[in-house]
């Protein structure tokens, strides 16, 4: 997200709101009168008797062009900070401009006598009330048009800081996401998408009127980063966190894990207006999913991935389960999330693999959907790979929004949700026979994708041109489009496990063009069988 800079006159209390935002944000505060104090081994007071306003405007200007690198700050600056024209592009390029203001005769009251405020000492001549009154009102009639010029404005007479602290969160969160609704019959939930933006979590739960118990369940190594901002987050604004950490890999997602967890959650008193936040991938969020479904019957979920194989996926549409008895996802349920927040910058840490991974399934959503998403990943696809949060923000939206639509279309899984199922028969049927040690699952997807559209070439029902773009972005995006070193025989048995091959037809979508997926296709098995057995490739890059 971008800087908050607070403006305006003396005495309308820009120190206090920003020291509290940065506080609920986990932001740095930056004064920018304390920054030139430091430099100048002076107090402002001081500057101006010795060197006059002018010097002390320089090493004003100075200290703007240094605090503007910053990132995820809040700024403080001095009242007479708009009378440079430079000061106020530099701040507006790199942040959001707040300004704060009052009526004359509030400021008077919170200036008193005016000691300490170098300007208007000497502006007055004296300390006569009379003189301050006019000096006060002269100095703002002056500068009202340019604290004026701002991206929000707010009166503090009329409010409190944390008031005024709740309007600006609720600012950054208008502009810094990408809101994307979920409506499913009389229920609504967003999918909040953007860089930087994790922070504006707690103040949701509060629009959401969730109770202060809230359960952040991840894995160690994660907790141990993003949690702890969270939990500082969640704590300045007044809520109780309980922190549960669970295994990494598939092993959590079991009946036994989700047992312990209800245990914790009953020991730390959760009743039904508590909140579950998953913080993790596709594993944290199944589990977690499955948890808040049947703890008391339901209680408020909200979903945070950390792999874009989650943001552009799992985590939305409401499917959560655990394994059993050696079938993934054998029990589980359909419980929709409170919402859903998409933080790109999660992804900074994320192996390049598993990058690579996910890409599998934004590239499966153009393909199925979203033309216009095919050409912006033919001109950014490397961006994207690099993390560009420009980037990263447009892809989501856009394979967020396509998820949207089909959930909303078919909550259940009954038909136009299969069309989600593309590349994903043969994938799962490459992914049992390679290992899941071997190949991952956007891997396999993108196998699947690839073999797919070559059986929809043959079939008649996708042209040659439109296999070769899917092809080759995929191959662009680091993918493979063969199936690994395994046996004819072992794939064959995973495939006709996965989807029970039946009167020698298998059923599943196949491409018609980019944008475009015809659902349940019968495709014989002698053409399956063809080519499953022609597509060979050696080891996946890791």
């Amino acid at each position: 997200m971008r800087n908050i800079v607070l403006i305006g006159f003396m005495g309308t209390g820009k120190s206090e709101v920003g020291r509290l935002l940065a506080r609920r944000l986990g932001w740095k505060f930056v004064d920018t009168d304390r920054r030139v104090e430091t430099r100048e081994r002076a107090s402002v007071a001081q500057i101006f008797a010795r060197r006059g306003e002018p010097y002390f405007r320089d090493a004003e200007a100075k200290v703007v062009a240094k605090v503007v690198m910053e990132r995820d700050t809040v700024i403080a600056t001095g009242g007479g900070i708009v009378l440079r024209p430079d000061n106020m592009l530099r701040l507006r390029r790199h942040g959001w401009i707040v300004s704060l203001t009052a009526p004359v005769e509030v400021i008077l009251t919170r200036l008193g006598d005016g000691e300490g405020r170098p300007l208007l000492r000497a502006a007055s001549g004296a300390s006569r009330r009379a003189d301050l009154r006019q000096t006060v009102t002269r100095l703002l009639s002056e500068r009202r048009p340019l604290y004026r010029d701002a991206d929000l404005i707010l009166d503090i007479s009329a409010t409190t800081p944390a008031r005024a602290v709740e309007a600006i969160v609720a600012f950054l969160g208008r502009r810094e996401r990408q809101v994307i609704p979920v409506r499913i019959d009389d229920r609504a939930y967003s999918v909040y998408v953007g860089d930087g933006i994790l922070p504006l979590l707690p103040a949701d739960l509060g629009v959401l009127e969730a109770g202060t118990h809230t359960a952040i369940l991840s894995h160690r190594p994660l907790l141990r980063a993003a949690g702890a901002k969270l939990v500082a987050a969640l704590a300045a604004w007044g809520f109780d966190p309980l922190v549960i950490d669970v295994p990494a890999g598939e092993r959590a997602k079991s009946l036994p894990v989700a047992a312990q967890l209800f245990t914790r959650l009953a020991r730390a008193r959760f009743d039904r207006n508590s909140t579950l936040v998953a913080l993790g991938g596709g594993v944290v969020g199944d589990l977690g999913g499955f948890v808040a479904a049947s703890y008391m019957r339901g209680i408020r979920l909200v979903q945070v991935p950390t792999t874009l194989l989650a943001m552009v996926d799992s985590s939305i549409g409401g499917k959560t389960g655990v394994n059993h008895a050696g079938v993934k996802n054998l029990v589980g349920a359909f419980h929709q999330p409170s919402e859903v927040l998409a933080d790109v910058r999660l992804l900074s840490t994320l192996p390049a693999r598993e990058m690579r991974s996910g890409m599998a399934e934004v590239i499966k959503t153009a393909v199925i959907g979203d033309p216009g998403l095919f050409e912006y990943l033919e001109r950014e696809v490397e961006n994207v790979l690099n993390r560009e949060p420009r980037a990263l923000v447009e892809v989501i939206t856009h394979c967020a929004a396509y998820k949207a639509r089909i959930v909303e279309l078919d909550e259940r899984e009954r038909r136009q949700r299969m069309v989600l199922n593309y590349g994903h028969t043969i994938g799962h049927a490459v992914e049992a026979a390679a290992g899941l040690s071997r190949i991952t699952h956007g891997e396999a997807v993108a196998i699947g994708m690839a073999l797919e559209a070559r059986i929809a070439q043959q079939l008649g029902l996708a042209a040659a041109d439109s296999v070769q773009r899917q092809n080759e972005l995929l191959r662009r995006a680091g993918l493979p489009t063969g199936v690994p070193r395994v046996s004819s025989r072992t794939l064959w048995r995973a495939m006709a496990l996965d989807k029970k091959v039946r009167n020698g037809m298998v059923r599943f979508p196949l491409l018609k063009g980019i944008g475009e997926v015809l659902l349940e296709q019968e495709v014989p098995e002698t053409l399956l069988r063809e080519v499953l057995a022609g597509a060979r490739v050696g080891r996946v890059r890791s």
